[in-house]
């Protein structure tokens, strides 16, 4: 799949959400500044419920920019809610004939997901265009998005201020894929679930209290998930805090989970609902090195 470079045209989605206005015509200056083009898609700005249209129309929007020669790369408006109620309506044949650059997270994690186990497509968790790009925006998430969709070599993932954690010294290697805790669960099982055998599994979140955190990692658990990955890195989990005094804070809640477990384990991964925010590419190969404390991202996929 190819790279995006500078002169390419982005096309916009709203998967999920509708946007505030004000904050989608920012995005697009800003974007168009960065020297890309920008093509809006028919219901990008379109208000049905609290959503950005009916759930055809924001699922045929995905489809037609898959068909549109001329978009080179998807980059979806915002999350919130409504991505999983798209994907009965998705064209996957259509879209695993015309793969290309799709870049969004939170909710979008659940095409993340159907993308990755329908059409065997690499996305990217990375920033979108009314959430992380209108206004004053962040630089330091500009420049690694810019970093991560244009070259194709080989770079250590590192957090821009934070330090990560190990909790071993244990190495792997293996594809990335994950996104939202909450949002990946909500399709655990179903047709859209990852394949999990062999992969390093990212996760991250928001809002959500500990004791749903320590839930949802049990329901991987329950499921086979842990078994099956070769490695666990987790990311900014946003005002994931205790609902009452005797509950696990959400570092007890990790340690509980990670503290003895038999693979890699990273947290503290500055991407998420997080700023600035690191740019995930999913499908790519990463090296896992536990006693150098590195994660390399590889090229050659």
């Amino acid at each position: 799949m190819k790279k995006l470079k500078k002169g390419d045209t982005i096309g916009l989605v709203s998967p999920a959400n509708s946007v505030d206005l004000e904050k989608l015509k920012s995005a697009v200056e800003n974007l168009e500044r960065f020297g890309f083009n920008v093509k809006l898609a028919k219901n990008a700005d379109k208000s049905w419920y609290s959503f950005a249209g009916t759930d055809l129309e924001r699922a045929n929007d995905i489809n037609e920019f898959f068909r549109d020669d001329e978009v080179d790369t998807i980059m979806c408006v915002r999350g919130g809610y409504g991505g999983i109620r798209l994907l009965n309506h998705l064209d996957y044949e259509l879209i695993k004939k015309n793969p290309k650059p799709f870049i969004g997270y939170s909710d979008i994690t659940s095409m993340h997901m159907a993308f990755s186990k329908k059409c065997n497509l690499k996305t990217y968790h990375g920033p979108m265009a009314a959430s992380n790009f209108s206004g004053d925006y962040d630089e330091e998430t500009l420049n690694h998005f810019l970093k991560v969709m244009e070259k194709n070599e080989d770079y250590h993932l590192e957090n821009f201020s934070k330090e990560l954690k190990f909790y071993n010294s244990l190495s792997s290697k293996g594809e990335l894929i994950g996104g939202n805790l909450a949002v990946l669960v909500s399709s655990l099982g179903t047709e859209f679930d990852y394949d999990y055998t062999g992969k390093i599994l990212f996760l991250e979140d928001i809002g959500e209290s500990t004791y749903k955190i320590d839930r949802m990692l049990w329901q991987l658990k329950n499921f086979g998930v842990f078994e099956k990955i070769s490695g666990v890195i987790l990311g900014d989990f946003a005002n994931c805090e205790k609902s009452a005094d005797n509950d696990m804070s959400l570092k007890d809640v990790f340690d509980s989970h990670f503290e003895k477990f038999d693979k890699p384990v990273i947290s503290n991964l500055e991407s998420g609902h997080c700023t600035p925010m690191l740019t995930l590419e999913f499908g790519k190969i990463l090296e896992i090195d536990g006693v150098r404390k590195t994660i390399l991202v590889k090229s050659n996929v």
